[in-house]
């Protein structure tokens, strides 16, 4: 059964969004929608009945009637009516709130969970921020948008709305009709009204988020703000874009008034026109005084949801529009889902194979072209070159985040391809150049990836990583929590962490990419021979620029422009005068 979580971009329309999210509602909560409407009929029902209740009451107290068994009765029926038309929208509101907040919730995690599973270069091309941003305010629209359709009354209100028209056509006709006819005038009006605001509505939305955009990006690079001087640059820069959406605020602040105004002068002249019918019915006698009290409980009735939808198409399509960004999200495909026949693989046994790989980024071609490389288990494999060589590119698409566009890696002479990519991963360690730590404590962020480990297992990768020093003599040691993306660390520090959090895992192959660039010569000789004490028990491949890190290596790729020039040891590639020239500008 396909999910009523797969969005496609045909979905991103009106009604399209709204029927998606109510396909999801259906499917989640069918017996909580059937009672939510069962009580939210059973809340309407009774309130049409009690002004009809109160009618009889006020004649008959009227007419003389006073203490009699069947007035005792009404009066009881009327309260009744009234107890258990309150019972009834309480009960239906509190199934619409159950329900909105659970939808909102799973579209919520549904995005979140695809945001994460998106290929890389989706991700390169995007700003998180954004699509946080986009996440955060489509799952509050979807619940403000089951509160606009299933909570606030306006169900029990439409529904009263129908059996009030329907009983004031029977009772009397020609006041029925004075009833119904200003209904689609309002209507009418209403929608098109609503279209100019929600058009002027989704210009306040993209000026906002214009706006929010300045200030997270300036708030983000505060040190570069301060580093030169720029605190009323930034400050100034997103008062000119809050200026602007405020300024546009009013104009549409007034096309609300304008709408507004009009329903008021449709609502005050059809009661005044409908009091005044009645004020003459009761002259002639063809009116009770009762029945004019119904009459006008009636109108007001009437006008009760005709107010709630004044406004529900304009805030409709403001909710829909940011859901729909939020079902943008997650109606990208993701190219490098799993295939359906995917396998879960083990530690690494013989080798990692890459056959004639090609790469090209979006706009930059070649950026590998033609690797062929096999990279024993085992094994320490160094990848070397100048900048832009494809060294971490190469680590890249050892990791999955890319697939080539020709050729094919295989693990254990499965192709990338045909692994579930969390199989992968649990099997390969990346220890990237810029790291990237959590908001967290420094036990979290070295147990990310194996959050069962025991608090003695992260100690010990602690230590191989020469971290577990310096995190004793932080405020909490390994509960400190060190900021966002490790701020409190420095550098060095975060990277230590990185590496013990690699390590933790237990990797069969670690990928370390400039992973010690960060670090003092002392540490990183350090790190490199606690590293190399997992020669032959973890397959290491090793990106550095310092050729003194790797001279240990079992083989050295040579990278040029994207292609292999040489592979082979070290004092075999001296022979070599690209490598050559590498080695003696760092070693003379």
């Amino acid at each position: 059964m396909k999910s009523p979580y797969a969005v496609m971009r045909s979905d991103l329309e009106f009604w399209s969004v709204i029927k998606v999210i109510f396909k999801s509602v259906w499917f989640e909560f069918k017996g909580r929608v059937i009672l939510f409407f069962l009580f939210a009929s059973i809340s309407g029902v009774l309130m049409t009945i009690a002004p009809k209740l109160l009618q009889e009451i006020i004649d008959g107290v009227i007419g003389g009637v006073f203490l009699n068994n069947s007035f005792w009765k009404l009066l009881l029926f009327y309260g009744v009516c009234l107890l258990g038309g309150e019972l009834g929208s309480f009960i239906s509101w509190q199934f619409s709130n159950f329900i909105a907040t659970q939808v909102e919730d799973k579209w919520r995690y549904a995005a979140l969970g695809h945001y994460y599973n998106l290929y890389l270069s989706w991700h390169d091309s995007r700003d998180s921020g954004s699509m946080g941003n986009k996440i955060e305010k489509g799952g509050s629209a979807i619940y403000a948008m089951m509160h606009e359709l299933l909570g606030a009354q306006l169900l029990i209100s439409l529904i009263t709305l129908v059996f009030v028209v329907a009983y004031s056509f029977w009772l009397f006709p020609l006041i029925g009709l004075m009833i119904v006819v200003p209904i689609p005038i309002y209507v009418i009006i209403t929608y098109f009204l609503s279209k100019k605001i929600a058009k002027g509505q989704a210009r306040l939305n993209v000026l906002s988020e214009l706006a929010n955009k300045t200030l997270y990006d300036g708030m983000a690079n505060v040190r570069s703000v301060k580093a030169f001087g720029k605190e009323i640059a930034e400050t100034l820069n997103y008062a000119r874009k809050w200026t602007a959406y405020h300024l546009f605020e009013y104009i549409v602040e007034r096309w609300w008034f304008v709408q507004g105004f009009i329903q008021k002068i449709i609502e005050i002249s059809m009661r005044t026109s409908v009091l005044a019918y009645c004020v003459y019915a009761v002259f002639n006698g063809s009116l009770t005084v009762g029945q004019v009290i119904l009459i006008v409980s009636y109108q007001q009735m009437t006008f009760a949801p005709l107010q709630q939808l004044n406004q529900l198409f304009t805030r409709l399509k403001r909710q829909v529009k940011k859901t729909s960004r939020l079902f943008e999200i997650i109606a990208e495909d993701d190219k490098l889902k799993d295939v359906p026949d995917a396998v879960d693989v083990k530690e690494l046994n013989k080798e990692i194979l890459l056959d004639n790989i090609s790469f090209e980024y979006s706009g930059k071609v070649d950026a590998l072209h033609d690797i062929n490389l096999k990279i024993p288990v085992g094994t320490t494999t160094a990848l070397v070159g100048k900048s832009g060589a494809g060294k971490s590119t190469l680590a890249l698409l050892l990791m999955r985040f890319y697939d080539p566009v020709q050729g094919r890696i295989s693990f254990d002479g499965i192709e990338f391809k045909k692994i579930k990519r969390s199989s992968l991963r649990q099997q390969i360690a990346w220890i990237p150049q810029d790291t990237s730590l959590f908001n967290r404590s420094i036990k979290e962020n070295i147990a990310y990836g194996s959050p069962e480990a025991s608090m003695k297992e992260i100690i010990a990768a602690a230590k191989l990583a020469h971290a577990h020093e310096f995190i004793l003599q932080t405020s909490k040691g390994y509960d400190s929590v060190i900021g966002e993306r490790g701020v409190k660390l420095s550098g060095g520090q975060r990277q230590r962490i990185a590496i013990a959090r690699a390590l933790l895992i237990k990797p069969s192959v670690l990928i370390l990419d400039e992973s010690t660039s960060h670090l003092d010569s002392e540490t990183e000789k350090a790190i490199s021979e606690s590293i190399r004490t997992l020669h032959h028990k973890t397959t290491q491949i090793i990106i550095a620029h310092r050729l003194s890190t790797i001279l240990h290596a079992d083989q050295i790729v040579l990278l040029d422009k994207g292609r292999v020039l040489a592979v082979g040891r070290h004092h075999d590639l001296l022979k070599n005068p690209v490598y050559k020239r590498l080695y003696e500008l760092q070693f003379h």
